[in-house]
């Protein structure tokens, strides 16, 4: 499904089933008057769905370029299929060398670089909150929304898959927050929680982050952003505080 996060991103939601939950695959899509950028592909498991919204969406032309927050298959399962091996898709990678990693003819995004894609402006910020090495997070600066790959995700109820976070009742509950968190980014355990959030709290103060748009949980919207943040912040360190070194 496509759902509106602000009036020109959207968010193309697809999910697996996690036990009794479902988690989220997801990928955006950036409207710059008649050009449609794609922040990362989708799974290679949702393809034929993915592939069937974009073309609705972009009224059967396609996307004009893809931005991959990284090269992993949830994020870059689609690439080919959605034409970003093509002359006619400008694809942008993060990764410390695209061409090891199949996309020989990717656009490199360093981090602390801010680039013009289709004429949209995005910056690309160091992860806090990240699975793999070569992750970036990308900050739109026309609508102001933070696309944060792995980070910022939660489980969800199956009814809940097209929910932003205003539709919950009392937000994204915090116990489906530390689940996310505790099983995917499993480093958490070993790391001091007060230097994430110093990271977190310096990219919120050097930014102004309308939304927050991750691709494993449901988009977080307006003032639900501080108190996602604030049951973050508690599920980092409770993650730290039940680990025994042993």
């Amino acid at each position: 499904m496509t759902v509106s996060v602000t009036p020109t991103v959207k968010w193309v939601a697809q999910c697996y089933d996690h036990n009794e939950k479902h988690e989220h695959v997801s990928l955006y899509l950036l409207e710059e008057g008649d050009d449609v950028v794609l922040v990362d592909s989708g799974s290679f498991y949702h393809r034929e769905k993915i592939t069937s919204e974009i073309e609705a969406a972009t009224d059967g032309s396609g996307p004009d370029a893809i931005i991959l927050s990284h090269s992993d298959y949830p994020h870059a399962g689609n690439v080919r299929s959605l034409g970003g091996d093509t002359n006619g898709i400008e694809l942008v990678a993060s990764s410390g060398s695209p061409e090891q990693q199949g996309l020989p003819d990717a656009r490199k995004c360093n981090i602390g670089d801010r680039l013009n894609v289709k004429g949209r402006t995005l910056s690309f910020i160091d992860p806090p909150l990240a699975d793999r090495s070569h992750t970036t997070w990308i900050y739109d600066h026309s609508d102001g929304v933070l696309f944060t790959a792995d980070g910022f995700g939660n489980y969800h109820e199956p009814n809940q898959c097209g929910f932003i976070s205003s539709d919950f009742d009392g937000m994204i509950p915090a116990e489906e927050i530390y689940e996310y968190h505790r099983d995917n980014l499993v480093w958490l355990r070993y790391v001091d929680p007060e230097k994430i959030e110093k990271a977190l709290d310096s990219i919120f103060t050097e930014f102004t982050i309308n939304a927050v748009a991750p691709v494993h949980g449901n988009p977080i919207i307006g003032k639900d952003v501080d108190v996602y943040l604030s049951r973050l912040y508690d599920t980092l360190s409770r993650i730290a505080a039940e680990y025994d070194v042993g």
